[in-house]
């Protein structure tokens, strides 16, 4: 029923007794049709106090089975959302299954209820791409104008008329009803900023679908999509802020949803679930969160066909892939720093990514040491988005922060002015921390004395790293830090991640292989003790794959700088 408020104001563009007349027959016939008692009214008014029997109501042609657990639970959810004046805004996230009908029950029924209750306004609708987006608004257009039980009920659904008798807006685009609400439809990534409808802004954003396969599969775009919802879609909404409704299902780590779903420090004001199409008693055996639409052995025979698929789809859960050979193998460790690094042999590698993709590429600098019982471990990794004028400055800083026995900087790819350009940069550093009168209190223990060498890739990257580091870290011989965060994803999820830091790993560990004579990739203490005693009387003109002794580069780099 339309609000008398707002007829009024529509009223004030006509003469006061045109208007006058109009709206005492508007009333009389409001009378008529939604008194006291009529069953029209009485229908009406139960449909708006609560979402299950408005769905049961008027949709009940889309669900023709019982609910299950996922839809009773998304049903509460949108009832929590009604009564906007007593609450503040509310953000939730939701991983629901495919095929259960989350987008039916939230983008197309939820909004609707909503829009009705005057708890929204001027709702903006957002998925992956504006086509789908623009298909959920097309369902509600359809729904407005073929569902006529709905539309005799609510005629406040049927599209607004300007001056001229004709429609404000009634399209996938944009729709604006009778009762004065508006809602548009945007993609990822459209122009959103400054949007407002009259004297409202957005108070209310529905994200259906954020993701498609072809955007996780791009680092450079998933980080502009993230960008853009922190930026962009939150900042929406008047002093009191917006509603938020994310539902998703999980397509990779690097989703929208995921990324949301798992920062609880960026995040922390969202209510956040996610759901399975199999349920699991507490005596272990399975059932079907929606017998009556997915049985049990629909699932089961689905599951069995592709279980990686139905995982992510069904489950919401990331199972890896064929080709995922580090994925929940990966061991990690409580750092604790060493009194002493006796005995321990240290390598640093640097991941440039200084190629076409510069902006949207890491950098990684991460450092391994090779312990004295064998094993390898992580000590260090620095993964970041950065110029080359960083790049030094941060790498200076990894080497100050433990003695390595060799550092390596790639050099495929004409990388090799780096390497020149950092050495330099080095004796430069070098010849500030012996000058007294530097002015940065360095002093002449602060000089960096580490072998830099060259380290060429040539091949596939991927069988490169999988070779190097497969047997190792699955055997537990190779332990990441355990804050080492971003290392540890892009290894879990290689190769689809990234490969910035697991390259540098691999060529940390591939130095300290080299510095070792060439002798170990996987080490028992003894063979560490006989390939030290091996190290020990090599020659200079050892057949190390780095070209010359740590020794014999250690002395010439002091020979340069004159010590």
């Amino acid at each position: 029923m339309i609000q008398i408020e707002e007829l009024r104001k529509e009223l004030k563009r006509y003469p006061a007794k045109v208007a006058e007349i109009y709206l005492k027959r508007f009333l009389e016939k409001q009378k008529a049709q939604y008194g006291e008692g009529n069953p029209a009214t009485l229908r009406r008014v139960k449909a708006i106090e609560s979402f299950r029997v408005f769905l049961n109501t008027y949709f009940a042609h889309y669900f023709s089975t019982e609910f299950g657990e996922q839809q009773l639970e998304l049903i509460e959810d949108i009832q929590a959302f009604a009564g906007k004046k007593g609450r503040g805004p509310m953000k939730i996230i939701r991983a629901l299954s495919r095929g259960f009908g989350k987008s039916t029950i939230l983008s197309l029924c939820g909004v609707m209820w909503l829009v009705l209750r005057r708890d929204w306004h001027f709702v903006i609708m957002v998925s992956a791409s504006l086509t789908q987006a623009k298909g959920f608004l097309q369902k509600i257009v359809d729904e407005c104008e073929d569902n006529e039980l709905l539309v005799s009920d609510f005629p406040e659904l049927r599209p607004a008329k300007d001056q001229k008798g004709q429609n404000v807006a009634w399209n996938d685009l944009d729709i604006v009803f009778r009762g004065g609400a508006r809602i548009i439809a945007k993609g990822f990534l459209n122009a959103i900023r400054g949007t407002r409808y009259r004297q409202y802004r957005p108070d209310a954003l529905i994200v259906d679908d954020p993701d498609e396969e072809k955007d996780v599969e791009s680092d450079s775009r998933m980080q502009k999509k993230y960008r853009w919802f922190d930026r962009a879609a939150l900042k929406l909404g008047a002093q009191w802020g917006i509603d938020v409704v994310l539902s998703y299902t999980t397509l990779s780590p690097n989703c929208v949803g995921e990324v949301i779903y798992n920062d609880t420090k960026k995040y922390w004001d969202w209510n956040r679930k996610k759901f399975s199409a199999i349920g699991t008693r507490p005596d272990g055996s399975e059932y079907s969160t929606w017998e009556a639409g997915a049985p049990l052995s629909m699932l089961l025979k689905e599951r069995e066909v592709d279980p990686i698929s139905f995982a992510r789809e069904r489950q919401n859960v990331i199972l890896a892939e064929i080709d995922q050979k580090f994925k929940g193998r990966i061991q990690t460790y409580e750092f604790v720093r060493p009194e002493s690094f006796q005995g321990w042999t240290l390598g640093l590698a640097v991941d440039l990514s200084l190629g076409k993709t510069q902006r949207s590429d890491y950098s990684a600098i991460v450092g391994v040491g090779l312990s004295p019982q064998g094993k390898f471990y992580e000590l260090y990794s620095d993964i970041a988005r950065r110029p080359p004028d960083q790049i030094q400055i941060d790498l200076v800083k990894a080497l100050r922060a433990f003695p390595w026995t060799v550092a390596g900087v790639e050099t495929s790819g004409g990388q090799e002015y780096f390497l020149d350009a950092f050495k330099r940069h080095l004796e430069d550093w070098n010849e500030l921390c012996v000058n007294p009168n530097n002015g940065q209190g360095l002093s002449p223990t602060d000089r960096i004395i580490v072998p830099m060498v060259g380290i060429p890739n040539t091949g596939d990257k991927i069988k490169r790293i999988e070779g190097a580091l497969q047997t190792i870290i699955a055997t537990g011989l190779m332990l990441l830090r355990s804050d080492s965060n971003l290392l540890f994803e892009m290894l879990n999820e290689f190769p689809y991640k990234k490969l910035d830091g697991p390259d540098a790993l691999e060529m940390a560990h591939r130095l300290i292989v080299e510095q070792m004579g060439n002798m170990i990739s996987i080490v028992t203490p003894e063979q560490l003790a006989k390939a030290r005693e091996r190290e020990a009387g090599l020659h200079q003109e050892s057949q190390v794959t780095i070209g010359k002794s740590i020794e014999q580069l250690r002395r010439e780099q002091l020979r340069r700088r004159g010590y």
